[in-house]
């Protein structure tokens, strides 16, 4: 049976206005903007970490492409319900089921991943991208600068290196991720020892890394939010993330 969310992903092509909203939404910032005071603190239902490996550690989940991580068959299933790409899937359980292992007090879940996923990027289909089965994006996606006219005022960081642009900032990739932000958390992925911002598995773990940087625990309200605060600041965007993250929790029975 198709889902509502299957049904609404196949509406991107045509979904111009949602597209304008989406632009908006990155504009303001994502990933690394700082924190200011959030009014209400609500956390999604926290979907449970996907199967994997026994005997992965801290250590050795490290080392694999995190594609590999989370179980194929619960991918597939899971895929199949919520209408979120298989191969992107892969990179937020795989994302849920790292950083539980190597920040375990953090507890971020692959819904709430996956819900910044689609609000950032449309799990990396926005303007009619794809992300291919190697994890990088069909074309690249860049936010707007941010030069303060309706957004954030975030002069250039780096020359330009990650986000092209030599004057103001501006998010990259699937997640959204400023530059600032890359420099202190990017991380391999999907090890062939390059991080790239434009990589679905990179950034995904690189956004994990800080979302848990970001608060004590995402197992509270109070901590989701401050994380969920620290990568944009608006109420709305946590309370858009946080609707998701229950669609595709509901989508898979829990609630």
């Amino acid at each position: 049976m198709t889902s509502r969310i299957v049904r609404r992903n196949r509406t991107i092509a045509v979904a111009a206005a949602v597209a304008v909203i989406i632009v908006l939404i990155i504009t303001l910032a994502s990933c690394g903007g700082g924190l200011a005071r959030f009014s209400s603190a609500k956390m999604p239902v926290a979907a449970p970490l996907p199967p994997f490996d026994s005997k992965f550690t801290d250590a050795s989940v490290r080392t694999v492409p995190l594609v590999t991580v989370a179980d194929a068959a619960w991918v597939a299933d899971v895929a199949a319900k919520t209408g979120i790409p298989e191969r992107v899937l892969a990179a937020y359980a795989g994302g849920a089921i790292r950083l539980a292992l190597t920040w375990p007090e953090c507890g971020v879940t692959w819904n709430t991943l996956a819900g910044i996923g689609w609000i950032e990027s449309h799990h990396g289909e926005l303007y009619g991208a794809v992300i291919a089965p190697d994890g990088f994006m069909s074309e690249p996606i860049y936010g707007q600068p941010l030069v303060g006219d309706g957004t954030m005022n975030i002069p250039d960081f780096d020359d330009g290196n990650f986000d092209g642009d030599p004057l103001h900032d501006r998010a990259v990739g699937p997640m959204q991720i400023i530059p600032q932000t890359w420099a202190a958390w990017h991380v391999d992925g999907n090890g062939d020892g390059d991080p790239n911002g434009q990589q679905i598995d990179d950034s995904v773990v690189s956004a994990a890394n800080y979302l848990c940087f970001s608060s004590d625990t995402m197992t509270t309200a109070e901590g989701w939010t401050k994380s969920l605060w620290s990568y944009n600041q608006l109420d709305s965007y946590a309370d858009d993330v946080r609707a998701t993250a229950n669609e595709y929790a509901a989508a898979i029975g829990v609630h």
